[in-house]
């Protein structure tokens, strides 16, 4: 499970800021929080704030980590750039100088603490601590780069000390050793790289979802439970949907079409294969399922098939969220959507959370981490104070995150007070601070 995630000097994060899901010492929704012996994890939380506030970036930060350990040793070459290292740009000081990525998880009984710092160019320092079971925490591994000197000094040891060398010696300044070490199998490095690679979802349900939706459409074509549980899922959402089918389909673009053409196809290939290669056809095209929805006809028990990009924005945006939530409930995964509320009605928005919450429907201890501009799930029937985080530009234009249970002024909420009214109100902070032109309607 994830226990936090810190960032600093990346897009509008200037000062380190840290997303814990370690639960205070509020009684309220127990089921909420997954016990171990030392402490509590949330099993959700929800992130408020002004358009432009930094929400979307925390999620960017996380992606950006995944996708470099997961991608830096096998699709990156010696003087590729890191992609998507972007540093704070509103402070000179800042500009150019390496963004920091740090999480903590409790993989079984380990409690791993993982980071690195990068430019553009290279990788500045990578660290990992770990701790099993109840022993104080070693420190395996620690990567530093001297700018002056132009030199990386390592230190590993432990259990990683046998492979070091090897590991070193392959590792580019533009790549991780975690990546390489995992590409090499060694073994101690497992759990971690896979958590990366396998059991940490996210994506923006306001971008394009057809690889999602390729996601869920190959599990509804070879598994017929978990094709059961979609369609009864996506009936009680109440779409008027009672079936759904998906067929394999290659996508060829007609031989005289322009290059252009071409081109958007292999890209297109690219999106929809999410990492299996083996679903792109040469130079012909690439293979994708075609999704249909059943609806039966008025007054009979005959159906209609129609396509899947025939329904409603929410349905389809349902259709794409409701595989991985599945997959996360049923593994213990953690799930980052970007403004999960996008085209889909409040409650059915609170039932997909709830799902999250309930011990029956999540024995896994999955997670749930989202943005949303949806003041009605700042309910205390729904979250507790620490469940719910703020971001918030300072004067210098860079993001500030806090919980409802740490805000600004030294404040604590109240259990009982009303959440939605009062961030609306701005007594929290994380709202819009409106010019004239909005204020007061003064246009000319």
């Amino acid at each position: 499970m994830l226990i936090s995630f810190a960032v600093e000097n990346f897009r509008s994060f200037a000062d380190e800021q840290v997303l814990t899901l370690v639960a205070d010492k509020d009684t309220s929704h127990r089921d909420h929080v997954v016990e171990f012996k030392d402490f509590g994890l949330l099993k959700s939380a929800v992130l408020y704030g002004a358009n432009a506030s930094g929400k979307s970036n925390l999620v960017k930060a996380v992606g950006f980590m995944e996708r470099f350990v997961v991608t830096s040793a096998t699709r990156m070459n010696l003087g590729d750039p890191i992609v998507g290292a972007e540093s704070f740009r509103l402070d000179a000081t800042r500009a150019g100088r390496p963004c920091s990525f740090e999480v903590r998880l409790l993989l079984d009984s380990t409690e791993f603490q993982y980071g690195f710092s990068a430019t553009i160019e290279r990788v500045y320092d990578e660290s990992l601590y770990v701790k099993r079971g109840g022993s104080r925490f070693s420190n395996p591994l620690r990567r530093t780069f001297d700018p002056e000197t132009g030199k990386t000094q390592w230190q590993v040891r432990g259990e990683l000390k046998e492979a070091a060398q090897e590991v070193i010696n392959k590792t580019r300044d533009n790549g991780l050793f975690l990546s390489r070490a995992a590409e090499m199998n060694v073994e101690f490095v497992k759990d971690l790289f896979l958590w990366f690679k396998s059991r940490l979802w996210q994506f923006d349900l306001a971008s394009p979802r057809f690889p999602w939706n390729e996601r869920t459409a190959r599990r509804i074509e070879s598994d017929p439970g978990f094709r059961s549980r979609v369609e009864r899922l996506i009936h009680d959402a109440d779409f008027g949907i009672d079936g759904l089918s998906a067929t394999e389909e290659v996508v060829r673009p007609p031989e005289d079409a322009p290059k252009e053409v071409h081109e958007l196809v292999r890209a297109l290939g690219k999106a929809v294969r999410l990492g299996t290669p083996e679903d792109v056809t040469a130079e012909v095209g690439f293979k994708r399922h075609a999704v249909r929805a059943r609806h039966k006809l008025l007054d009979s028990e005959e159906t209609v098939e129609f396509p899947l990009q025939d329904e409603s924005n929410g349905t389809r945006r349902f259709f794409a969220l409701i595989g991985p939530v599945l997959d996360a409930l049923d593994k213990g995964h953690v799930l980052l959507v970007d403004e999960l509320d996008c085209s889909m009605h409040p409650l059915l928005t609170r039932r997909l959370i709830e799902l999250f919450h309930s011990p029956e429907a999540n024995p896994q201890g999955a997670q749930l981490v989202f943005t949303t501009h949806d003041s009605t799930l700042m309910d205390r029937s729904l979250f507790r104070r620490d469940q719910i985080w703020i971001t918030e530009k300072d004067r210098k234009g860079a993001t500030e995150l806090f919980s409802l249970a740490d805000v600004r002024g030294g404040r604590r909420p109240r259990k009982s007070e009303a959440f939605e009214k009062n961030y609306l109100s701005g007594r929290y902070g994380g709202v819009p601070s409106f010019g004239p032109a909005l204020e007061d309607l003064e246009v000319r």
